[in-house]
This record gives structure tokens, C-alpha cells and sequence, in this order.
């Protein structure tokens, strides 16, 4: 069945996917944007726009973040969603294990999930995407000599496993309990950061960061892994960005 749906973070990393994928299934797709051409504009933080933009829409894709200010967009984009007629449903992208690493980042996922649950949406959890995976490598690995790496195990996903993920559970009966989606191999972040160095041509001495509080032994414990379900590999990525 053919859907209005209209995506937050639209320009970012995941929307863009979503937003490609939700049409090539043949879906009716807003793209929202402060004040990119050919999006349809909002501001998610002043609320200006918001109610324009949700009209007529059946669906919102939640995946926009800053990670400052996301629960006041939240927020303001539930109230405007209350206000809606027909009440939109809702899928908000959150984090695999947000609510057993407290990092402040995932303590704002926690409590937007909180959120869309009193207002019947849906949450669905990720794990780390590659783009960022690749970023972090490459910041952590700049130096000639030393190559530094989280000691902790990784599930990286592929942003196109997640779009076509989040696609399924719009098409499906809202709101949802989908399971959380992770890259199909558990790897330590030494082992990715080797298979970085090997395709960047660059030797690097490794050295693992064991860094303590709760948020860390949690990681070092699989709490961001996840289940697994992707299918891009690590290796396959990087054959296509390097």
C-alpha cells in the first residue's frame, strides 16, 4: 500500500538512503529540511514549518539528530504530530543497547523512546553504522606511528540493510516491536581497524584504549553489538569507500 511519509534528517547519512528507498518501493516520500532546495522545510527545534510538513503524511520517519538538542526536536515534532489530523504514526531510529550505555548521547535516545512509546509510535535500533565506524578509524589512526582502537567488540551495519529495514516496518502494521538490526559479524575494533590499515596501505603499531566507568564496561560487555541481520560486510564496504 502507498504511504505518505515524510523523514526527518533527510540530508544526513541514513535519511538520504531512507528517503531513495521509500520511493523505489513506490512510496509518496517528504524529505525534510531547514532550507535545503527541493526538500520540504522545517525547523525541527523552533517547530516552524513542522505542521505544513506533516500534512497528509501517514507516516514519520523519525531519524534526524544533532546529538545536542534532540529531545527538545522530539519534542517538538510529537506536538506537532498530536495536532495532525489523523495522527500520523511514528518510527523513531534509535541505538542498539542506548538503555545499557549511558553516554549522554544515548540517555537523550533513551528518553525520546520514552516519548514515542506514550505516543504509540515505534522505536527500532541499529547498531553503529560503517560510515561512522570508518571516521572514527581513520581519526584514531592518523598518527605514523600509533594506531589506537576501543577495547571492545563491534557489529558495524550497513546504512542500506537499516533503510530497507526501517521501508518493511513502515509498510507494516504500526506501531510495531521490530527486532534490533546489527551487522552480520561480531569484530573486535582491532581487527577492523587492521582490515582499515590493509586497504588504506598504511602500517600502523596497534594499541587498545581500555577506558573505565559503566558505559565502557557495558561495550566491553557486547551491549552495542546486537543480534546481527545485516548483510554488508566490513570488508565490503570499505571495497566500495577506499
Amino acid at each position: 500500500m502507498k504511504r505518505t511519509v515524510l523523514v526527518t534528517g533527510a540530508t544526513g547519512t541514513l535519511g538520504r538512503d531512507v528517503v531513495a528507498v521509500l520511493r523505489e518501493r513506490g512510496h509518496d516520500v517528504r524529505g525534510l529540511s531547514r532550507s535545503k532546495p527541493g526538500y520540504v522545510h522545517g525547523d525541527l527545534l523552533t517547530g516552524a514549518g513542522i505542521d505544513e510538513a506533516l500534512r497528509g503524511v501517514d507516516v514519520v520517519v523519525h531519524a534526524a539528530t544533532d546529538g545536542r538538542r534532540d529531545v527538545a526536536a522530539a519534542g517538538k515534532l510529537i506536538e506537532a504530530m498530536r495536532r495532525a489530523p489523523g495522527k500520523p504514526e511514528l518510527v523513531f531510529v534509535s541505538i542498539v543497547g542506548v538503555d545499557r550505555i549511558p553516554f549522554g548521547y544515548y540517555n537523550a535516545k533513551v528518553a525520546i523512546e520514552k516519548m514515542v512509546a506514550e505516543y504509540g509510535g515505534t522505536s527500532f535500533r541499529a547498531s553503529q553504522f560503517h560510515d561512522l565506524v570508518l571516521t572514527v578509524a581513520k581519526g584514531m589512526t592518523r598518527l605514523p606511528l600509533v594506531g589506537f582502537y576501543p577495547a571492545f567488540d563491534l557489529r558495524p551495519v550497513e546504512v542500506h540493510d537499516v533503510a530497507v529495514r526501517l521501508a518493511e516496518i513502515v509498510e507494516g502494521e504500526l506501531p510495531a516491536t521490530p527486532a534490533d538490526l546489527s551487522g552480520p559479524q561480531r569484530r573486535s575494533a582491532r581487527d577492523l581497524w587492521r582490515v582499515y590499515l590493509g586497504r588504506a596501505g598504511k602500517r600502523r603499531l596497534l594499541i587498545p584504549v581500555r577506558l573505565p566507568g559503566k558505559a565502557f564496561r557495558a561495550l566491553r560487555g557486547g551491549a552495542g553489538t546486537g543480534p546481527g541481520g545485516g548483510t554488508g560486510t566490513w570488508e565490503e564496504y570499505l571495497a566500495r569507500k577506499l
